[in-house]
């Protein structure tokens, strides 16, 4: 069992609520459990008993009720510990990387489920990639707070577009040979080698159904493990509980199938056929990016919706005001790359080379 933990959890026992996800607050506090008040009474007389400095259960008292302050890359691939320290690359002469190569590709490595593992792993590396490029926009211009919330929600946005595109690639485009080695990022639209079939793909032929692509599972594994590992950061190494870190996990998973559905909706409108339901069709993405992303800033308290600041922290004043042009601006920044993903080619894609994410303000 992998230790977990945290300065403090997010959760809270209104977190058992059946309530859907999004509709209830993006952020859930702490909850700490107070010292028994009759601990320090005198049984007979009922009366406090003076000079007694009352303890509390280590193991239930939590640091703080606040947010952890999450300002950090993602690592990815995520660790498997993310408590113990990095290993020193090993390095190897170049014949041995030569013969490696080799004995991985007889051993599969462009057979389909390695290939979508592979190159949907390049395009999550693209994603956490163009989030930390554009870290002044969302935490500086946006002012949105550096906690977990805010890290899940902003790289849900980028891996919610990418599978729109994902999700149309057919089963019967030729499975391309990657190159060994290859890039982490993703490459440039055009640059995939020619199709041939390997020969794990011949053999795979002849019992399963012909390149079977799981591009969308894989993506979302991906993103699901790096939540994980920042989860497990979160609460920190003294709580190894895994019990507290599936509960945030499946209430996590929950807020990606509504995003999912709610943005399907969306987009779904521009494309009907009624001439108004495409003319809301922008209206509804931006109401998507408020609960989203700014947790219906303008409406609560001093205006900053559910989101929730870590300890000495807040939204600058007026930022309130300022949403509805950066809401534009992220609008305009999901249909601009929706439009670029959508004129890549299915062997691009299938190869990882989908190109690097724009940024939002351009």
């Amino acid at each position: 069992m992998r230790p977990s933990t945290s300065l403090l959890p997010l959760l809270t026992s209104t977190s058992r609520s059946t309530t859907t996800p999004f509709l209830r607050t993006l952020h859930t506090t702490a909850y700490r459990l107070n010292a028994n008040v009759n601990a320090n009474v005198n049984a007979n007389t009922k009366q406090p008993i003076t000079g007694v400095t009352t303890k509390s259960n280590p193991k239930n008292k939590f640091i703080t009720d606040r947010p952890v302050k999450v300002d950090h890359r993602p690592a990815f691939p995520p660790p498997h510990n993310p408590f113990e320290p990095t290993p020193a690359p090993k390095q190897y002469s170049d014949l041995t990387l030569r013969m490696l190569h080799r004995v991985n590709k007889i051993a599969g490595y462009n057979g389909r489920r390695r290939t979508s593992a592979r190159e949907s792993g390049r395009m999550m590396n693209g994603i956490v990639d163009a989030v930390q490029l554009d870290k002044a926009f969302w935490y500086g211009e946006c002012d949105l707070p550096k906690t977990f919330h805010t890290f899940f929600a902003v790289h849900l946005l980028y891996v919610l577009v990418t599978l729109v595109r994902l999700r149309a690639i057919h089963n019967d485009v030729p499975n391309p040979l990657s190159p060994l080695p290859q890039s982490p990022l993703p490459g440039q639209p055009g640059t995939t080698p020619p199709p041939r079939s390997s020969i794990i793909d011949t053999v795979q032929n002849m019992y399963s159904p012909r390149h079977e692509y799981r591009y969308q599972q894989m993506l979302l594994t991906h993103f699901f493990n790096i939540v994980e590992n920042e989860i497990r950061l979160m609460l920190g190494a003294e709580i190894s509980r895994d019990s507290a870190i599936r509960r945030r996990m499946v209430e996590y998973s929950q807020r990606w199938q509504i995003a999912q559905m709610t943005l399907d909706y969306s987009l779904g409108l521009g494309k009907s056929e009624v001439a108004e339901e495409r003319e809301r069709a922008d209206a509804e993405l931006a109401s998507w990016v408020w609960r989203l992303i700014f947790g219906g800033r303008g409406s609560g308290e001093n205006g900053q919706g559910d989101l929730v600041y870590p300890e000495g922290e807040g939204m600058a004043e007026g930022k309130e005001l300022q949403m509805a042009e950066q809401i534009d601006t992220i609008v305009r920044f999901m249909r601009r790359e929706l439009n670029r993903l959508e004129s890549i080619d299915d062997r691009d894609v299938i190869g990882g080379n989908v190109g690097r994410f724009g940024k939002v303000r351009s």
